[in-house]
């Protein structure tokens, strides 16, 4: 182990349990992708109290047949398996009940610096898919899927706005910026307070 690699595994211990630095060093490896991490980031110890209430497994397998990463074995009963669930809604942005609400807030809040955790172990390994939990962990902070489009970033950008962009050739922000204040309008079919967003530049300039 290189000295970079040492000091970094000691200070990744003085944040997280020994048992999830170890999985995280054994589990993955240079062709570990998006599935492989979701499952390894899902099983982290700090996980392992998430609740499975009584015919919550009804409920979770509604969510799962509408996320897209699916697994081999399906555990509804088991808090890897139902925080890999709440992830999935969380980058596919669907409605959850309160009691999903607030398991998936307790995940979020802790598995951005796991995901940096991971990070921090594959760059010791020098593994090029390190780029993949990067990517997994912008996921978390955007609540979207690397594909999906950056105009969802946009507050009141729902679907079919989106849908409506992407057939006019708008593909990010900077296309619609550079659109004429009236096609603009006409495209988006939104009200002048949806259209004044809290980004860098306003969508339209506000009527004095």
């Amino acid at each position: 182990m290189t000295f970079l690699a040492s000091v970094t595994s000691g200070l990744l211990t003085l944040i997280f349990t020994d048992i999830t630095i170890d999985v995280f060093s054994m589990s993955i490896t240079e062709k570990t992708k998006l599935k492989g991490l979701l499952e390894i980031i899902s099983s982290a110890t700090e996980f392992e109290n998430i609740s499975i209430r009584r015919h919550e497994d009804v409920l979770l397998r509604r969510i799962y047949d509408r996320v897209p990463v699916k697994s081999e074995k399906l555990r509804f009963e088991s808090p890897a398996f139902k925080t890999s669930i709440l992830l999935q809604a969380h980058f596919s942005r669907l409605q959850l009940p309160p009691d999903l609400v607030t398991d998936q807030q307790a995940v979020l809040s802790q598995v951005v610096n796991l995901l940096h955790a991971c990070v921090d172990v594959m760059a010791s390994n020098t593994f090029l898919n390190v780029l993949g939990a990067m990517d997994l962990a912008q996921m978390c902070v955007q609540g979207a899927w690397e594909s999906d489009s950056p105009l969802k970033q946009i507050p009141h950008f729902e679907p079919e706005v989106v849908r409506r962009c992407k057939a006019a050739g708008i593909h990010s922000v900077y296309d619609l910026m550079e659109m004429d204040d009236d096609d603009r309008v006409k495209l988006l079919d939104m009200s002048q307070k949806q259209m004044y967003v809290p980004v860098s530049v306003p969508l339209v300039t506000p009527m004095s």
